[in-house]
C-alpha cells in the first residue's frame, strides 16, 4: 500500500486560476525579464504567469507560442504562487477561452498565436485603462482569416479574464459593465508584466491567494 503524500491537498489548483512563476534559474528570457521588472511594479522574482486549465495543466506562451503543459511532469519541478478569482464561473470562463484559443489557433505551430516579446519589454511601462471592447470576436476575424495576434504570458492571462468578463455581460446583460470589469483589471492586458500581475493579485479583493504549489500541490 502507497502512503499518500503529506502534503498532498485535493483540489489545491483548479481550472482558471493564475500561476505566476517563481524565479528558478538563469534562462536568457528569465534573466532580461527579472532585469526589466527591477524598475517596474511588483517584486522581480516573478518571472513567468499562465492560466490553470485543470487540476494540473497550464496553458502558457513563451517563445515556443501558445501551448500547454503538465504541472506534475513537464512543470514538475517549478513553484508557482496560485491565485483564484472569488467571483463565481469568471475563473473558469478565463480557462475556457485560453483552452479555445489553444484548440484552435495552434494546430501545426504557434505561426497565428506567437510570443511577442516586443509586448513583454512595452508592459514595463505605464498603462491605459481597460474598456469593454468586444475583443475575443475581434480576435476570432482576425485569426480565422488567417491573421496572427501576438501575446505574452501575463498578458495572455489577464486578456483571458477580461474576454471572460465581457462574454458574462453578454450572457446576462449588464453582469460586468466596465466599472466593475476594472475592479478586477484595471489596465488592458499588455500592460501586466508578470511582477506587476503578481503585486495585482495579491492587493485586489476579487482574488485569493491559495498558496505556493510545485508539482501540483501546495508546499
Amino acid at each position: 500500500m502507497t502512503r499518500a503524500r503529506s502534503n498532498a491537498v485535493v483540489g489545491a489548483i483548479k481550472a482558471g486560476d493564475i500561476l505566476v512563476k517563481n524565479w528558478q534559474g538563469m534562462t536568457k528570457s528569465g534573466v532580461i525579464i527579472r532585469l526589466g521588472q527591477l524598475f517596474s511594479k511588483g517584486k522581480a522574482e516573478f518571472t513567468h504567469a499562465g492560466i490553470a486549465s485543470a487540476p494540473t495543466k497550464i496553458i502558457e506562451t513563451n517563445s515556443a507560442g501558445l501551448q500547454e503543459n503538465n504541472l506534475l511532469t513537464t512543470r514538475g519541478s517549478l513553484t508557482y504562487d496560485v491565485f483564484r478569482c472569488l467571483i463565481p464561473g469568471i475563473g473558469e470562463g478565463a480557462a475556457q477561452v485560453a483552452t479555445m484559443m489553444l484548440h484552435n489557433f495552434t494546430q501545426g505551430g504557434s505561426a497565428q498565436l506567437p510570443y511577442d516579446s516586443k509586448g513583454a519589454i512595452r508592459s514595463l511601462g505605464r498603462g491605459t485603462s481597460s474598456q469593454s471592447s468586444d475583443r475575443i470576436n475581434k480576435l476570432l476575424d482576425k485569426l480565422f482569416a488567417g491573421g496572427s495576434e501576438g501575446f505574452f504570458c501575463s498578458g495572455h492571462v489577464v486578456y483571458c479574464y477580461l474576454v471572460a468578463m465581457e462574454q458574462a455581460n453578454i450572457a446576462v446583460q449588464g453582469s460586468f459593465p466596465i466599472e466593475n470589469m476594472q475592479a478586477v483589471f484595471g489596465l488592458e492586458s499588455r500592460f501586466y508584466n508578470p511582477s506587476f500581475l503578481h503585486k495585482h493579485l495579491s492587493d485586489n479583493k476579487n482574488f485569493k491567494f491559495i498558496g505556493k504549489v510545485k508539482g501540483g500541490v501546495l508546499v
